[in-house]
């Protein structure tokens, strides 16, 4: 169950810088098109879809790591019951 725990883990991080980059690369380019046209028409016209590509990101960036936190918790807490959690040095 360790193993998957840390499935989880890597995965979500991944994921998450994954989503950040495209995120920054995204809106990097969509500025360097404006400051290059100065064309309020591309505005106009790429907004709507910017900000589509732009909640998706950060959905997924922050889901997919809140998703992989909590079934890593209740991977733990079932291990735990099981009797084969992590022990604790008392």
């Amino acid at each position: 169950m360790e193993d998957l725990a840390a499935f989880l883990s890597s995965v979500s991080s991944k994921v998450f810088w994954f989503a950040v980059t495209c995120f920054i690369l995204l809106n990097g380019a969509a500025v360097a098109a404006f400051l290059l046209t100065r064309s309020r028409r591309l505005v106009d016209q790429w907004t709507p879809k910017l900000v589509t590509a732009d909640a998706l990101l950060l959905g997924v960036g922050l889901g997919v790591p809140l998703v992989s936190g909590l079934a890593r918790m209740g991977i733990q807490a079932i291990a735990s019951v099981l009797g084969s959690g992590p022990t604790t040095a008392p």
